[in-house]
C-alpha cells in the first residue's frame, strides 16, 4: 500500500521532468506529440489513483500544480514562435496568461501559499490546453483558438473570482457558483 499511496507523486513528477524533453524536440512531430501525450495522460491518472488509494496530500496537490505549470509553458514556449499567430489570437493568450498569473498571485498573497485551484473549469480548460497541440492539426489554429480560448478565458475568470472571493484556501474548490468558501 505504501508503494500505492507514492504512484501518484511519481506521475506528476514524470510529467514535471517530461515536459522539459518538449524543449529538446521539433513541435508537432510524432516524437513530440508522443512525449508531450504521456505528459497529458499522467495529469487525470495521478488525481485518480491518489482519490482511489487515499493519497491525496499537499504536496501532492503542489506537485500536481506544478506538472500542469510546467508543461504548459513548454506548450506555449515551443509552440508560440513556431505557429503563425493573428493578432488576435496572441493578445487572447496573453490575456488568459495575464488574469491566471494574477489570480495565482492575489490568492497566494490571501491564503500565504502558493493558490492553485482544481476547479471542474479548470480541469476542463485543462483538456481544452492539452488537446490544442492534436486540434492544431485537426482544424485548425485559429478554430483551435477560439474553442480553447473560450473555455480558458472562463476558467481564468472563474480562477480569479475564486481567489478574491473565498474566504479561505481551498484547492479543490469546485466552482465559483458551487462553493461559498
Amino acid at each position: 500500500m505504501v508503494v500505492i499511496r507514492a504512484v501518484p507523486d511519481i506521475l506528476s513528477a514524470t510529467r514535471l521532468l517530461l515536459s522539459f524533453s518538449l524543449y529538446f524536440l521539433e513541435p508537432l512531430s510524432a516524437v513530440y506529440l508522443l512525449s508531450y501525450a504521456v505528459c497529458v495522460i499522467t495529469d487525470p491518472l495521478d488525481g485518480f489513483i491518489a482519490r482511489r488509494f487515499d493519497a491525496c496530500t499537499g504536496h501532492g496537490h503542489l506537485l500536481d500544480s506544478l506538472g500542469d505549470v510546467s508543461l504548459a509553458v513548454a506548450l506555449l514556449v515551443t509552440l508560440v514562435p513556431f505557429l503563425d499567430w493573428e493578432l488576435w489570437e496572441m493578445i487572447l493568450v496573453a490575456a488568459i496568461i495575464a488574469i491566471r498569473i494574477a489570480a495565482f498571485i492575489i490568492g497566494s498573497i490571501r491564503f500565504g501559499r502558493p493558490a492553485f485551484i482544481h476547479s471542474y473549469l479548470n480541469k476542463a480548460a485543462g483538456v481544452a490546453f492539452f488537446l490544442s497541440p492534436f486540434l492544431i492539426g485537426l482544424i485548425g489554429l485559429p478554430a483551435t483558438t477560439v474553442i480553447a480560448g473560450i473555455v480558458c478565458l472562463s476558467a481564468a475568470s472563474e480562477y480569479l473570482c475564486i481567489n478574491i472571493r473565498s474566504r479561505e484556501y481551498d484547492p479543490d474548490c469546485r466552482s465559483v457558483f458551487l462553493d461559498r468558501g
